[in-house]
């Protein structure tokens, strides 16, 4: 029975760290607390490491919230950590308040924890940082993300591998399994006493509900939500993997996403999508609900011309036309003021790069009798000798901007055509305004004016044609 309870943590172990992909030389840090999981996975990893070829560290965080508690599990850890010969970075937590809400704590306390082994991982060069979950956590995670809602991301759970250099080598190994490992070889751990909270939901979960629903209602239920998690898993992969190819065709430069074709995509795809562009911006996915999800997904379907939602953090979703994007707080004066502005010649032959816009302009001098007149408003045709005192010059757009549109009496205020061809405003200011000798002529796709054009009397053409730029 001991050596079954052994052979099952270090086969289930190994097996974890086979699918991680895990070579020999990596180093992995272990996230330490001192309980039972933490102290099960790190005595595993070592009598794995050798075989493996590994590297190990260890990471103790003291949250400085129980007290003498708190200062017994690092004394613990260290002790630990001294005897098995291990590396130990411990730090001790500032700023945590025990006496808010228990949610808004536990999300705090895991941020900090968060942090602390990311930069531990950075200091100690770690390929890996490893946690203690097991397959209970895992069920009791998916019970508690299905009481709240949560669609197949939130069922999915816990990943054996990610994201990033995180690892959980015990997700697929019991509580029961953990204990009987650590009594096999009469190994020592310290109980946590908030475990045992009842204002803790986790703990109620764990210690009265999902028991009572095994033995009234479901037996095995633990197990079969630890099947649907990694069903899940696999499902939310898919469709990740099919929006995040959507997400890229709709890309535009500066950040926005072209979502004129949006609603043609299927409705498991459209809110992973989202999440995707949302992860991608902030950084992260904390704090964003599935009502946050769901309100961008009708903003994108629905939403008018220039409509937008707040989002926690200080972040704003904004649809303009057909343009949808997320702006943080103060983004919007971003490069904006003093030196914003640009201003580039465009040669009259061969092609000219303007990074400040994403535009690049490809020029060549041609006989009349060889021009062809262009298909779209992306080409503009100039009399060559009408510009022949300086050069096509293109700048950014400023405010009271007007130009001579080509085939129309008197002139129109710039920003007028912006809004009629349904450029987004966070666009508008880095936008090219191509000029001859001060006079606007072209704006390259939106409108060409009354500008140096191509007559009868024309010889030589200076055509230009205008594309944009990867960002």
């Amino acid at each position: 029975m001991v050596r079954d309870a052994e052979s099952i943590v270090l086969g289930a172990v190994e097996a974890a760290l086979v699918r991680a992909g895990i070579r020999r030389g990596a180093s992995i840090l272990i996230g330490l607390s001192g309980g039972a999981d933490s102290v099960a996975l790190t005595c595993a990893i070592l009598e794995l490491r050798e075989r493996l070829g590994l590297r190990i560290a260890a990471a103790h965080l003291n949250h400085r919230i129980r007290g003498v508690e708190s200062d017994r599990d690092e004394a613990f850890v260290r002790a630990m950590c001294a005897r098995l010969g291990v590396e130990l970075i411990v730090e001790r937590a500032e700023g945590l308040d025990a006496s808010i809400s228990s949610a808004n704590f536990e999300e705090r306390a895991r941020e900090v924890r968060r942090d602390f082994l990311g930069r531990v991982a950075d200091r100690v060069g770690a390929d890996y940082v490893a946690l203690g979950h097991h397959r209970d956590d895992q069920a009791e995670t998916v019970l508690m993300r299905l009481m709240r809602g949560a669609g197949a991301a939130g069922m999915a759970a816990m990943a054996e591998h990610g994201p990033g250099r995180l690892i959980r080598p015990m997700l697929s190994i019991s509580r029961a399994e953990i204990r009987g490992y650590l009594d096999a070889r009469a190994t020592a751990f310290v109980e946590d006493s908030t475990n045992s909270s009842r204002d803790i939901l986790r703990n109620r979960i764990r210690a009265e509900l999902l028991p009572m629903l095994e033995r009234e209602y479901a037996p095995g239920l633990g197990g079969r939500l630890v099947e649907v998690a990694a069903e899940m898993r696999s499902l939310d992969e898919l469709v990740a993997a099919i929006a995040a190819r959507e997400l890229d065709a709709m890309r535009r430069r500066g950040g926005a996403l072209e979502v004129s074709g949006f609603s043609g995509l299927n409705r498991a795809v459209q809110p992973v999508a989202i999440r995707l562009f949302l992860s991608e911006r902030r950084g992260s996915l904390r704090r964003i609900s599935r009502a946050h999800i769901e309100a961008m997904r009708q903003l994108i379907l629905e939403g008018g011309p220039s409509d937008s939602i707040d989002l926690p953090g200080g972040w704003r979703a904004e649809r303009e036309y057909n343009f949808f994007q997320l702006i943080e707080a103060g983004a919007e004066r971003k490069g904006s003021g003093a030196g914003a502005g640009f201003s580039v010649a465009i040669a009259a032959d061969g092609i000219t790069v303007v990074g400040a816009a994403g535009f690049k302009f490809e020029a060549s001098t041609i006989a009349a009798g060889d021009a062809s007149m262009p298909d779209g408003l992306s080409v503009a045709m100039f009399d060559a000798a009408n510009i022949a005192d300086g050069p096509l010059v293109a700048r950014n757009f400023m405010k009271g901007d007007r130009m001579h549109p080509m085939g129309m009496r008197g002139t129109r205020k710039v920003h007028d055509v912006f809004v009629d061809r349904k450029l987004p405003r966070a666009r508008r200011e880095r936008f090219p305004v191509v000029t001859v000798g001060g006079e606007i002529a072209w704006l390259p796709g939106l409108a060409r004016a009354d500008c140096a054009l191509v007559t009868k009397a024309t010889e030589t053409v200076l055509r230009v044609e205008a594309s944009e730029i990867a960002a």
